[in-house]
């Protein structure tokens, strides 16, 4: 069974072990250590990568994943080792410092909720960008008001401002009996739990911070319905602040764009959407006008090679509500024929002749090109 040196040593980077097992599979090879700082994938965190370097050799064998299996971690590394070599592991410490704060940030978002809304946590996915939870609302809703959000958020980040502790330990039974604990554990034995600053309290054995200031900075990007949960996604430490360096940029430019502050951005694109809105109704009702002096001047027979499906169509119910008019129109391979409420030929029998479609006997509709309306119109005598 392999040592688990980050239980006690979340900033270990360096230690020394001697392989116990090696075996070949299909993901290529991995080994067993008598001790390793080296976390597996476990509980929605990633594995720790880094390198195990050959004492004897001095080669250095990257670790590109890491798993756990009836106690023993298992790392797969790029390269050969023996039973018995001497390692020198070395983590990845930006990756493991990471996951250290999304982690810790993790459950500051969890314990508050708990507090605040009576929400209960279940599971933890650690992104390569972005983090969520799922939680369990006591009324069964699957979001959070604008208010609830900023609450959980001011919550979190005035705990970290604190500063405040964070402690991981082995309880014994009497002492885990006693412990306040937000929910149950999910193991029976070995369980570990982590407290921080006295008010979130719980079983987990991942990596943590020391102190909540070092995660920085929890922003929650959204909540939104999952699989009857509502689903937090959230950013802690350097990513929150790439994430807000990514904000700043993305609106000062757009700014710049619309003449606007940041400040401003949200009135000017609603300006900019109306705009946009009024200026293509415009654009609409001119498309259907001029199609409809087309159809004047063709009487009723015309096909355009690039026309709009929507103003063709409004153009042909404008040029039949006077009496004793027949249309045989098409616009980009959409074909529509139709007649006054006067006349008595059947439209959709006649675009079936032709085409592939079919309608009402006053309008109907389906696919074809130029050759033909060009047909209908001269069974229909227009031609």
């Amino acid at each position: 069974m392999t040592e688990r040196l980050y239980y006690d040593a979340s900033y270990m980077t360096d230690f020394s072990a001697y392989v116990t097992a090696v075996k070949e599979d299909q993901g290529g090879t991995w080994v067993t250590l008598d001790r390793s700082a080296f976390y597996p994938t476990s509980g929605g965190q990633p594995f720790d990568t880094g390198i195990l370097k050959n004492v004897d050799t001095g080669e250095e064998l990257p670790v590109t994943d890491v798993e756990v299996a009836d106690g023993d971690v298992w790392h797969r590394v790029e390269g050969a080792l023996q039973t018995g070599d001497e390692v020198l592991g070395r983590i990845d410490w930006p990756r493991r410092f990471d996951h250290m704060q999304q982690h810790g940030g993790e459950h500051m978002i969890a314990g508050s909720i708990w507090k605040l809304l009576h929400g209960t946590t279940i599971g933890l996915h650690l992104g390569k960008d972005q983090s969520t939870i799922d939680v369990t609302m006591p009324d069964g809703r699957t979001r959070f008001t604008e208010e609830e959000t900023a609450a959980v958020e001011q919550y979190v980040n005035g705990h970290i401002q604190r500063n405040e502790p964070v402690r991981c330990w082995f309880p014994d039974e009497a002492e885990l009996a006693s412990l306040p604990l937000r929910k149950p554990p999910t193991v029976t034995e070995h369980i570990r739990i982590v407290d921080i600053g006295g008010w979130e309290m719980v079983a987990c054995g991942g990596t943590h911070p020391a102190s909540t200031g070092e995660i920085g900075l929890v922003k929650i990007l959204s909540v939104t319905p999952a699989r009857g949960k509502a689903r937090v996604s959230f950013v802690c430490g350097e990513r929150a602040l790439r994430y807000f360096d990514l904000c700043q940029k993305s609106a000062e430019k757009a700014g710049q764009l619309l003449s606007a502050t940041p400040e401003r951005l949200a009135d000017a694109v609603a300006e900019m959407k109306e705009k946009c809105a009024r200026l293509e109704s415009e654009l609409k009702a001119f498309r259907t006008q001029d199609i409809l002096r087309q159809l004047e001047k063709n009487s009723g027979v015309l096909y355009l090679e690039n026309g709009d499906d929507r103003a063709l169509q409004e153009a042909v119910s404008a040029y039949i509500q006077r009496p004793g008019r027949i249309v045989f129109a098409g616009a980009g391979g959409r074909l529509i024929f139709a007649r006054s409420a006067d006349r008595n030929e059947d439209m959709a029998a006649l675009i079936r002749s032709v085409a592939r479609g079919g309608g009402k006997p006053d309008m109907a509709s389906g696919a074809g090109g130029r050759d033909a309306v060009l047909a209908a119109a001269r069974s229909a005598g227009l031609l």
